[in-house]
């Protein structure tokens, strides 16, 4: 894969597998590589060399129609439709399940925001657009969206940088529920910030398109490579007092 410098790889050489039901954590700085193995895992970039497999098959041999049940991703840019916060979760649905909205409400950690709602769940989005509607915090339309992902369960989970544009306070709330969004799903969590790599099976550091470190946190903590030096130089955001 390449990017606008036609003779710079963005990844090159790179291999390694998602086990069903783990998280993963794709770390990197800027630059890395990072959204890029994104799409080509979800079959938006082709690569000009190497293969990806889901389930042992190749995703050349994938209808996009077969691939998007697949995946539930949720990226650092989010576009809001001025719809109602229950038709925005539920519109991978023809009709609502109750019991699954409220799940992926609660899950997400989007309940408390609905409950401060005088519509509740029936308030309208978008404030422009009509006099009843209201506009949420960038923490809370990151909560939406992934209310939105975890009703649609899909058994693939991938959050790109979520939570680049949130202080470290709202990042840190949305991190409390990450092993219940995360349940019973293989996940991918890309990020160049380290508040998510704890709850992670397994960590993979990339750089220039290459992994230069692999393992648990504690694992790569105890290497004192690259990954220690990055989560000491942030732990100031995300160790506990």
């Amino acid at each position: 894969a390449y990017d606008d410098e036609p003779d710079r790889k963005v990844i090159n050489n790179l291999s390694f597998d998602f086990y069903p039901g783990s998280c993963t954590a794709i770390l990197g700085e800027t630059g890395a590589g990072k959204t890029t193995l994104i799409n080509l895992i979800m079959n938006l970039f082709f690569p000009t060399q190497g293969d990806v497999f889901i389930g042992g098959k190749n995703t050349k041999d994938y209808s996009q129609d077969e691939l998007l049940p697949i995946f539930g991703a949720v990226f650092q840019e989010t576009f809001i439709p001025p719809e109602t916060i229950k038709n925005i979760i539920c519109a991978s649905s023809d009709s609502h399940d109750e019991t699954k909205f409220q799940k992926a409400v609660k899950d997400s950690g989007f309940e408390k925001t609905i409950l401060e709602l005088p519509q509740k769940e029936n308030t309208y989005l978008v404030k422009s657009t009509r006099k009843e509607a209201v506009d949420l915090s960038g923490g809370q339309n990151q909560r939406l969206m992934l209310a939105r992902v975890l009703y649609r369960d899909a058994p693939i989970l991938i959050l790109d940088e979520p939570t680049a544009a949130l202080d470290p306070i709202a990042e840190s709330e949305i991190y409390e529920h990450y092993n219940k969004m995360t349940q019973n799903k293989t996940s991918i969590f890309i990020s160049h910030r380290l508040a998510s790599t704890r709850f992670c099976d397994r960590i993979i550091l990339i750089e220039d398109g290459k992994i230069i470190e692999e393992g648990t946190h504690e694992s790569l903590m105890a290497k004192g490579g690259k990954y220690a030096e990055m989560f000491n130089i942030q732990s100031t955001y995300y160790t506990e007092k």
